[in-house]
């Protein structure tokens, strides 16, 4: 089977969310990005620092060590490096100054809307982070941030977060029920984004439609992938709206880590409405997770057996004209990731329906 790095290619080349702001301590913190784990820890003036979770020394974790005098002492030898990377004291050589041009390995990182963000990939990137997250810090709307592990990839995970037919059987009841109504859609595709409108009439999104909007405006509802892996879902009702936004990082093969910034705004319930969509957004999330592992699990098993997954004579999947959105983010991931350079010269404008 091969690395989550051999199947992504040029993917790699982008920014990704290692953790948020609020995650990180005075104490180490390690996490995965395209299976090279990374030691995050606050230094003497609070600000974040990120480095490869490994001393140059003989390889051990940073992680298992301990934040000290700004830096991070390592938890094998003692050997003590600086808040910028740089070795600051080796114990055993006593009161010898160490060589200045020993270093701990950093990748780029940014921190932006509560995030910090890195480039895990071998290209210097030539502009910061070009997602921001929409309202965040805006007094007048709601949000926060959930943290999710799904066994599952990027591509099947951002697919499943804008597919629609399958939220009347994972999410039955608490999100949709079968109706078997005729929904025409529209999708367009440019400049490394795919946005798919839902024409319905009368459209809601099962009991919460109650709460979000009280005053039974028309409801407009679009789905949004940004290349390579954001999707923005967002339900208009009038002046109210409810946005989830979600960023899959890449932990390994089939482990994705997604951060999904939820905000809304319904008038003067927005302040009080946020605990109840803090448990209803999860349990709603939990099904996806739930779903997701069903299909990574199975793929993972048949790819380690028969290699990639082949079921017809183009070698994919088996897809109605209901599964177009899938088909374009498939394009898109698998060209991004031979040169992520040609993105935005892919382009696409449809009509299509589908049955929900």
């Amino acid at each position: 089977m091969k690395s989550l790095k051999e199947m992504d290619g040029d993917l790699i080349n982008h920014w990704y969310v290692l953790a948020l702001e609020s995650e990180v301590k005075d104490k180490p913190l390690r996490r995965t990005v395209y299976d090279t784990p990374y030691v995050i820890f606050r230094d003497e003036t609070k600000k974040i620092r990120v480095f490869e979770d490994r001393c140059i020394h003989r390889g051990t974790q940073l992680s298992m060590g301990k934040c000290e005098k700004g830096g991070i002492r390592c938890p094998y030898h003692g050997w003590r490096f600086h808040s910028d990377g740089t070795i600051a004291e080796i114990p055993s050589n006593g009161d010898l100054v160490p060589p200045k041009d020993w270093r701990l390995k950093a990748p780029p990182q940014q921190i932006q809307d509560g995030c910090v963000w890195i480039w895990p990939g071998s290209e210097e990137p030539k502009l910061p982070p070009p997602w921001r997250f929409p309202f965040h810090s805006e007094s007048e709307w709601s949000q926060y941030f959930m943290i999710t592990d799904f066994k599952n990839e990027v591509t099947n995970l951002v697919q499943n977060f804008m597919d629609v037919p399958h939220t009347v059987f994972v999410h039955d009841k608490w999100f949709r029920r079968r109706r078997q109504i005729c929904v025409p859609i529209s999708l367009f595709a440019s400049d490394g984004k795919l946005k798919v409108t839902y024409r319905q009439q009368k459209d809601e999104i099962g009991f919460t439609s109650k709460l979000l909007n009280r005053k039974k405006k028309p409801m407009i509802h679009t789905d949004e992938f940004i290349f390579p892996n954001i999707t923005r879902v967002d339900y208009v009702f009038g002046d109210h709206q409810f946005i989830i936004n979600s960023q899959c990082t890449p932990i390994s093969r089939y482990q994705t880590r997604v951060y999904t910034w939820i905000c809304f705004r319904v008038g003067w319930l927005t302040p009080w409405l946020k605990p109840f969509l803090k448990f209803y957004t999860r349990q709603v999330i939990q099904q996806d997770v739930d779903i997701m592992k069903n299909q990574g699990t199975n793929l993972e098993i048949f790819e380690r057996e028969e290699g990639p997954q082949s079921f017809n004579a183009k070698g994919g999947y088996y897809s109605s004209s209901a599964d177009e959105l899938h088909l374009v983010i498939d394009r898109m991931r698998s060209q991004g990731a031979k040169d992520k350079t040609q993105i935005n010269s892919y382009s696409l404008s449809r009509e299509g329906e589908l049955w929900i």
